[in-house]
């Protein structure tokens, strides 16, 4: 018989210390009577449990000196392990400084267009203003400095491209459309304010310090006039001289900074030679442009200040009087066409989203195809 199946039949007759006979014969196998073990075989199990019994009773009385006799027999090191230090504390991050913005987030820089910054001078610049009942109003200084040239957009004159001036019109009244077009459009677009918006000062201080040349956008008569009714103080034919001069200043004298004037209203008033010739005279003794919108193609304005010796542009196009994409894309290509044959163009547009978003996708590559973009004072008396 196998060893576990032997320890499984195994039972003590615990009586006293003898242990029982019967497994005794079972390991002797078969049946019928059976021999009585043999006193040495007695004694020596007897030997065997006393043994046992002494062990464990010595090791119950001496396990502890036991197990430190052991471990002390096993050889071993000890190594004095420094605590860690600390990590170290994170030092602060510091933002590195941003460049000075109007409060409208500054654009993201055009994909191909070029990104060197232009500086404005601070405006009013002393000697270029005088006080008034409208305001302060522009005038040329004692050595012969204008308002026009001082507060334009500087512009390379070694510059011999096309140029396309872009002049976007009838900002300020407004708050969230004037805050998208300073966000998202070039600063070398020239923006046109209406004398009418709240803290038209501050907006053209924003403009100016984003890099914008500034225009104000004088209301005049309209041919519809008065179902079309251009705003109060507007300049109409009904009025003497001395009374559209007066509202000219009233106009003038809302903001500070501005390079000249233009009107998208004026279809009635600036085909009127005896209405019109009054503002070429003030435009002309306070050193500022004119920028005819040419409104109605009959438009004298133009032709007045050419003579008068008043720098002035002309419009070319409204790039945006039909707001489809493909319209828009059409007028700006006419732009550059005109503006090569010309040598400059000037195209009129309003600060709809439609508009902002062609006029960036158009300006990518506008230098790659020979072309400059130009402020309205880099393009005075050069088109043909």
């Amino acid at each position: 018989m196998k060893a576990p199946a032997l320890l499984g039949r195994l039972r003590f007759d615990v009586r006293g210390l003898r242990p029982g006979l019967g497994w005794l014969r079972r390991i002797r196998g078969g049946a019928g009577p059976r021999k009585p073990l043999s006193k040495p075989l007695l004694g020596a199990v007897a030997l065997v449990a006393v043994a046992y019994a002494g062990l464990g009773g010595w090791l119950a009385l001496n396990a502890d000196a036991t197990r430190e006799a052991w471990q002390a027999s096993i050889p071993s090191t000890t190594v004095a392990v420094a605590p860690l230090p600390p990590p170290p504390k994170p030092e602060p991050k510091v933002a590195a400084p941003a460049a000075p913005l109007p409060t409208d987030a500054a654009p993201l820089p055009l994909p191909g267009a070029p990104a060197a910054a232009v500086t404005l001078v601070p405006a009013p610049v002393p000697g270029l203003v005088e006080d008034s009942r409208s305001g302060p109003l522009p005038r040329i200084a004692q050595d012969g400095r204008k308002p026009w040239q001082v507060y334009a957009r500087p512009f390379p004159a070694t510059d011999k491209r096309p140029r396309v001036a872009i002049v976007m019109s009838d900002l300020g009244l407004s708050g969230v459309t004037t805050g998208n077009a300073l966000a998202k459009l070039s600063p070398g677009i020239t923006l046109a304010f209406l004398p009418y918006a709240e803290r038209l000062d501050d907006w053209v201080e924003r403009a100016r310090t984003k890099g914008h040349e500034v225009m104000l956008s004088v209301p005049m008569e309209p041919l519809n006039y008065p179902r079309d009714d251009p705003g109060p103080n507007a300049l109409l034919t009904m009025l003497g001289p001395d009374r559209n001069v007066e509202r000219l200043e009233w106009s003038l004298g809302k903001a500070v900074g501005y390079v000249g004037i233009t009107s998208t209203t004026g279809s009635k008033f600036t085909a009127n030679p005896a209405a019109m010739q009054p503002v070429i005279d003030a435009l002309k003794a306070r050193g500022l442009l004119l920028v005819d919108a040419r409104a109605n193609p009959k438009s004298v304005a133009g032709p007045l200040a050419n003579l008068a010796g008043v720098p002035r542009a002309l419009g070319d196009r409204i790039i945006d009087r039909d707001l489809s994409r493909g319209a828009i894309d059409d007028q700006l290509r006419e732009l550059e066409e005109l503006a090569k044959t010309n040598g400059a163009a000037v195209g009129f547009a309003s600060p709809y989203p439609t508009t902002i978003e062609r006029l960036n996708l158009w300006l990518t590559a506008l230098a790659d195809r020979g072309i400059a973009l130009a402020p309205v004072s880099a393009v005075v008396n050069i088109q043909k």
